[in-house]
């Protein structure tokens, strides 16, 4: 175990000669190479809603075309009285046009670059420059099917709250955990961990915010990029310290720092539900442990239960690992996608999830993947 600790910090003290070079020459020239050539190929198209005083930008990725789940997340804003600014990283059809218009302020279509951030920087600028005085500001993007369920109202949640700055859930607020020694899993989660932010598909920025010279500023001067990593490291990393760092207040409308006593008082029928619909994507060191200790779940000590479930929060995110805890303990509204074409075990989960909601939204999204 320790020997494997080495060799991956080796590999990673190895690659950073490459990475840093990467990442200096993206941080330069990113922005200007979107702003002086890209955006030219920025197309606007008006829709037919007026601009009120919630306002959410809206990235799609239509790679199947538009989709119900897209139009659903729209119909959901507009029954809040949330004017809707849609930013697509695709071109869309004439026929797509005509029916996102009506439930939309304005339509963006723009390359392709900075993922779901080079979209939000396109959508917040625009939305900053008509001189509106804005409550909230929501940042959204369809790597989720939201709302999933017909009860959840996460703006509803976002103003119960009445933050600065609110993320739908948080994610890295402590440090990796060893998959294999989850019995010894301490989940001190804090907002003070170097890495902690909010995860990106679904924020809300609040008017003290919206009012400081410097949020402009942070997306004027965005370096933008199409690395993954790096878009995560500037974008999620890097808003939510801009926010910490000028001590805005902010928090998350699930709560993964009390997840620990959440599961504790969970009965233990529903306990092991949690624990055997972990959706594991992107770790096979962590799938591994979790597919071993599924079988043995009904004899493995509670506290083992709840450490093994704390681990994979903490190494995935309680937005992937907890999917299921997330909608039928707490009726979370959001359900990511990813899991689909990451593994077949994140798949079958992910599908069993939604075969159990069979709600309009659901068969909506189970259609979308084509079951």
């Amino acid at each position: 175990m320790k020997i494997r600790k080495i060799k991956r910090e080796l590999l990673r003290l190895a690659r950073q000669p490459w990475q840093l070079a990467e990442d200096c020459a993206t941080f330069l020239f990113g922005r200007v190479y979107h702003d002086r050539f890209l955006a030219k190929e920025r197309r606007i198209w008006p829709g037919t809603q007026a601009l009120g005083d919630a306002v959410a930008v809206y990235v799609i990725y239509p790679t199947k075309g538009l989709q119900a789940t897209h139009l659903r997340a729209l119909r959901y804003l507009a029954s809040k009285s949330c004017s809707a600014i849609v930013v697509s990283n695709l071109p869309l059809s004439e026929a797509e046009r005509a029916t996102i218009k009506p439930l939309c302020h304005v339509l963006i279509e723009r390359p392709n670059f900075g993922y779901d951030f080079g979209g939000y920087r396109d959508g917040v600028l625009f939305a900053l420059d008509q001189g509106q005085c804005y409550k909230r500001l929501f940042l959204l993007n369809d790597s989720t099917w939201f709302p999933i369920t017909e009860t959840a109202d996460w703006i509803a949640d976002v103003d119960r709250l009445d933050l600065d700055f609110t993320g739908a859930a948080s994610n890295l607020g402590l440090p990796r955990p060893d998959a294999e020694d989850f019995r010894d899993m301490d989940f001190a989660y804090s907002s003070e961990h170097r890495r902690f932010h909010y995860c990106s598909f679904a924020l809300a920025i609040g008017a003290r915010i919206l009012a400081d010279p410097g949020f402009r500023k942070f997306w004027q001067g965005f370096p933008l990029t199409n690395k993954k990593m790096a878009t995560v490291r500037r974008g999620e990393v890097g808003l939510t310290a801009w926010v910490l760092k000028r001590g805005y207040s902010h928090g998350a409308t699930i709560d993964v720092a009390g997840l620990d006593a959440a599961l504790s008082g969970l009965p233990d029928d529903r306990l092991n539900a949690v624990l055997r619909h972990l959706i594991i994507p992107e770790d096979e060191i962590m799938a591994g442990v979790v597919d071993a200790h599924i079988p043995l779940t009904e004899t493995m000590p509670r506290q083992d239960r709840i450490n093994l479930i704390l681990t994979a929060v903490g190494r995935k995110g309680l937005s992937y690992a907890t999917a299921y805890y997330n909608i039928f303990e707490v009726d979370f509204a959001f359900l990511k996608k990813s899991p689909i074409w990451l593994r077949p075990q994140a798949r079958d989960m992910t599908l069993t999830i939604l075969r159990a909601l069979d709600t309009p939204a659901a068969r909506e999204a189970l259609d979308e993947i084509g079951r």
